[in-house]
């Protein structure tokens, strides 16, 4: 007889060289992405959008549903997307499907059929025969969800007046209030900016998915590059560019104030090799490398959420295998010595060695050089004005690097707008709105939804250029005074950013020259009609 493999497990033959024993199969489990483990960051969203929690799943924890703390043991193990219930007795999610959720919704009343309207519905709170303390009492007892519902139906006068629509939006309400359905989505970029921006849109700036969909494909954010980041959204942007990239390239996250605020980065559930390409780092760093001062007077980069755990428990394995290897490789040099042999100094480079991952390193050090080194990504999305903070990163933007610069408000992005466009310091600049628009989609009741946002913020992005145009000049006036051309080799935008964000303007005395004024100009062109009017006197 055979037996079905399921999809999460691989069946691999294992050949034993034994004349005794025959050729077996073992089966081993692989480990699917789209199960839940302990360990595991989920999304739970609670009522169908009403709620959403971001928790750690680990065996024994709790979570605040409402006003009650469940149990999160029974959705170890299941598959993401599934649907629970919470079960008022246990204080534990019970696994429901949708089909199941459907037929109770069906099988709690049957639906009006004809054609009924709600004209004669009165608003008057008179049409339900129960009282709240009786309804408290069935709760206190015990009762099921679907006997409270059910009670509280056909206690209703209107109940029966209304049409199908109605009592469908009805029941769902209802069973909203008195039952608890939790589904366990996985977190991805789309799922925890809706979770954040049903929670508190401003800690991410006002930023939905699809703002994330113009900012990553407008700030050309690919695989193996490298992206400079300047962001105050609790690493939401951070982590959206980490995910596209995918372990492949470096970002270079930089943070306003004391330490990172890469929260939502742990949210993602990245594994290490992910983790390892973001480099946080003080934005005070690029000020200190523009002024030409020394880096290590700055004090070192603060770890972030990201690093607390994983990052430092690796650095303290690495700490003792350091020290498991000086200690052998002591142990082996007195042996050495002890027995007079004659071992060389090759023998001694063959010795085990710490290896010294790079990517790890978050030192200032390291931040210079990869700074030095130049990003083909710029991405600006703050609370605070763009354009100081982009004079400050200008200078390691690669030319032909593409930036992208978000505002909830459009003043700020034109400021730099016209800075870039003045100085000729980037092509192909524009500033596009965010909009979208949400519909429900349902038989007979297709229409826009009501309560959402249309526009989430504003975008400005372009490409970096190295020299500006140049252009001929020429003085249309010829004056007897000789002028000296002007040097454009001197032109360097780059140094006058640097200079602008580093040092303060002084005020410059004023000299006067030997040039054509607007006077003079005047004085010539009414000599030169005075001059018109005396020929044609004289020929008449």
């Amino acid at each position: 007889m055979e037996t079905e493999t399921p999809m999460d497990v691989e069946t691999t033959p294992i050949t034993n060289n034994n004349n005794n024993n025959n050729n077996s199969n073992t089966t081993i489990v692989k480990k699917s992405s789209n199960i839940i483990n302990e360990g595991d960051h989920v999304i739970l969203d609670i009522n169908n959008g009403e709620k959403f929690s971001v928790v750690k799943v680990k065996f024994g924890s709790k979570v605040k549903i409402g006003k009650k703390q469940i149990l999160v043991n029974s959705i170890i193990g299941e598959s993401y997307y599934s649907s629970f219930q919470v079960s008022n007795e246990k204080n534990t999610l019970e696994r429901i499907t949708q089909k199941e959720i459907d037929d109770r919704l069906n099988n709690l009343v049957e639906l009006n059929q004809n054609d009924a309207d709600n004209r004669n519905l009165d608003q008057n709170n008179t049409a339900q025969k129960l009282t709240q303390e009786d309804i408290n009492q069935m709760k206190e007892k015990g009762t099921d969800s679907n006997t409270i519902i059910k009670t509280i139906v056909e206690n209703s006068e209107s109940f029966k007046t209304k049409t199908s629509f109605s009592q469908i939006k009805y029941l769902k309400k209802k069973i909203k209030k008195y039952s608890t359905i939790v589904k366990i989505i996985k977190p991805t970029l789309k799922s925890l900016t809706e979770a954040y921006y049903k929670k508190d849109s401003r800690k991410i700036c006002g930023l939905r998915f699809d703002s994330f969909g113009q900012l990553l494909t407008l700030g050309n954010i690919r695989a193996n590059s490298q992206v400079l980041v300047v962001e105050t959204c609790m690493g939401l942007v951070t982590g959206s560019i980490a995910e596209r990239m995918n372990g492949e390239g470096t970002i270079l996250s930089a943070y306003i104030g004391k330490g990172p605020s890469l929260s939502i980065v742990n949210n993602f559930g990245f594994n290490t090799d992910v983790l390892n390409t973001i480099y946080p780092f003080n934005l005070n760093i690029t000020s200190v490398l523009n002024k030409g001062e020394d880096i290590s007077k700055l004090p070192p980069t603060a770890s972030s959420g990201i690093y607390d755990k994983q990052v430092k428990e690796k650095e303290k394995q690495k700490q003792k295998l350091k020290i498991k290897n000086d200690k052998e490789e002591k142990e082996e040099k007195e042996e050495k010595e002890g027995s007079g042999g004659g071992g060389g100094v090759g023998e001694e480079d063959n010795g085990p060695k710490t290896i010294i991952n790079q990517r790890n390193d978050t030192s200032n050090e390291n931040i210079v050089k990869l700074l030095k080194d130049g990003v083909w990504s710029l991405v600006i999305v703050t609370k605070y004005s763009p354009l100081n903070i982009l004079l400050s990163c200008w200078p390691y933007l690669n030319s032909s690097g593409s930036f992208v610069i978000y505002s909830h408000f459009p003043q700020p992005l034109m400021e730099v707008h016209q800075f870039l466009h003045k100085n000729q310091m980037a092509v192909n600049q524009q500033i596009s709105e965010i909009w979208m628009r949400e519909h429900q989609v349902l038989p007979k009741r297709t229409h826009p939804m009501m309560g959402m946002d249309g526009a989430s913020g504003f975008i400005l992005y372009g490409t970096k250029v190295t020299k500006p145009i140049q252009k001929s000049l020429s003085s249309p006036i010829t004056t007897s005074t000789t002028t000296t051309p002007i040097k454009t080799d001197s032109l360097n935008i780059e140094n006058k950013v640097i200079e602008a964000t580093t040092t303060t303007p002084k005020p410059t005395s004023t000299t006067t020259t030997t040039t054509t004024t607007v006077e003079e100009e005047e004085n010539c062109e009414s000599s030169l009609k005075k001059r018109k009017i005396d020929e044609e006197q004289n020929k008449e």
